[in-house]
């Protein structure tokens, strides 16, 4: 491809709409770093050797650990911006057998965890659940390890599960497989070039490069990065946000605002939240990929809200298996009652609406920013406002885009020896450089409301 050629491809990779830039934005910001899953990795890693070490009531029993739910399908999402936290769910396969006792091995994990006065862990938070131990550190961020015993004769990854809920002594085994979850997710989720360029070129405009810079990148190929794929380390590699499928992307969108509704709106206080393993497994049959980040959101949320509404018309409750082994069912513990999943659903259209009458009003920074709060915490509209300023800036004092005495936007000239790229009326069009307004308040401190 010539050098006009990928000018002109850029330019319109340049050409997103406005409210898909805006929704661009909050998921980069809330993507998980490399460092952030390195020390991910870390942290768990750490914990197995620990509760195999010498005198540890599991001594010489830890077989495996690996990462599960939203780290293996890359879908992880940090859950507190300003101080970078994110949780991290991980599976600890033990040398025990499947039929002990699940108050026991709940018991033992948190004793082998906290180990005697003076090590590692003993001052950390940890608690008990019914089906895993969290350790919370210092930094704030947590790592859930659910202890499970690989079952002979099944499937590749097959174990079983210990539930004891000591509030109500209730307790028994479950057969699942997040593993095999994991690869057939993987599997199955498509990519889009045009997906990935786009994010490309929003991060490269929100960042501060000029166009020129861009022009240069682009000549030399510096542009491309080569994904490799996931290999079979316990811990999947860590994909950019410009190398993932929307649908990935969008499940990240849908899990913030999910934490937002069940954090903040006093109905939904006390009440269990709706697993993102069952949302992601609805993902996956809710359609072709979007291209378009916001259409893929409200797809997904479509779909659920399907789902519901015909479990619903016969009376029953939502019912998901993992598709990867059928005896493993995701809705064991939610829905427990009808009225839970018609408040997802009210939810689910409460987004659906109001990502829709934003496409149909168009930019306004105001309401941009006020919407976006509402539907994923307050620090998000301030993050789209200020990327899309961010963007103008870029756009009008770095050399991206020049303007006559008349207002009319002209392309700037790249460096010698380049030909000059044609960004047409379509830019223009997008808002993504259309003049702040004079009573956008930008100023001020954004409180953390940990919603983010």
């Amino acid at each position: 491809m010539n050098i006009t050629t990928n000018f002109e491809e850029f330019a319109r990779q340049l050409d997103i709409d406005p409210i898909e830039a805006a929704v661009m934005d909050v998921a980069r910001a809330l993507q998980i770093t490399q460092t952030m899953h390195q020390q991910a990795e870390s942290h768990y890693r750490g914990l197995a050797s620990h509760v195999d070490r010498p005198g540890s009531p599991f001594e010489d029993l830890v077989d495996e650990i690996y990462s599960s739910g939203s780290f293996a399908i890359h879908a992880a999402t940090r859950s507190r911006l300003k101080r970078d936290q994110h949780d991290v769910d991980a599976v600890l396969e033990l040398s025990c057998p499947a039929s002990s006792d699940p108050e026991w091995v709940i018991r033992d994990l948190y004793t082998a965890i906290r180990g005697e006065k003076g090590s590692k862990y003993f001052d950390y938070l940890i608690e008990k659940n019914s089906r895993c131990v969290t350790v919370t550190y210092p930094d704030g961020v947590t790592v859930d390890l659910m202890p499970v015993v690989r079952l002979i004769g099944q499937p590749e990854r097959v174990a079983v599960l210990f539930h004891y809920k000591r509030e109500t002594g209730d307790k028994y085994h479950k057969e699942i497989n997040p593993k095999g979850f994991a690869e057939y997710f993987n599997g199955q989720i498509e990519t889009s070039k045009a997906f990935q360029d786009r994010f490309d070129a929003r991060r490269f405009l929100v960042d501060g490069e000029t166009y020129v810079e861009l022009a240069n990148r682009i000549a030399s190929n510096s542009t491309t990065i080569t994904l490799e794929k996931a290999d079979t380390q316990p811990m999947p590699v860590h994909v950019p946000l410009d190398q993932k499928s929307a649908r990935v992307v969008a499940l990240q969108l849908i899990k913030r605002f999910r934490d937002k509704r069940y954090r903040k709106h006093d109905d939904h206080r006390g009440k269990r939240k709706p697993p993102s393993i069952i949302i992601a497994a609805i993902a996956l049959d809710a359609g072709p990929v979007n291209d378009n980040l916001v259409d893929e959101v409200i797809a997904i949320a479509h779909h659920m809200r399907r789902l519901i509404r015909n479990a619903e018309g016969n009376l029953h409750l939502l019912k998901v298996r993992n598709p990867a082994h059928y005896p493993d069912i995701f809705t064991d513990r939610w829905p427990e009652a009808r009225s839970e999943q018609r408040l997802w659903s009210s939810d689910l259209k409460t987004l659906v609406e109001q990502l829709e009458t934003l496409k149909r009003v168009g930019f306004d920074p105001a309401v941009v920013q006020s919407t976006l709060a509402n539907l994923f915490g307050e620090k998000a509209g301030d993050i789209a406002l200020h990327a899309y300023h961010q963007a103008q800036t870029t756009n009008l004092e770095h050399g991206a885009l020049g303007m006559t005495p008349s207002g009319k936007l002209t392309p700037a000239k790249p460096t010698s020896g380049l030909t000059t790229p044609v960004l047409g009326a379509g830019v223009a069009s997008t808002g993504l450089i259309m003049p702040a307004r004079a009573n956008t308040n930008m100023g001020g401190t954004i409180p953390d409301d940990n919603c983010w």
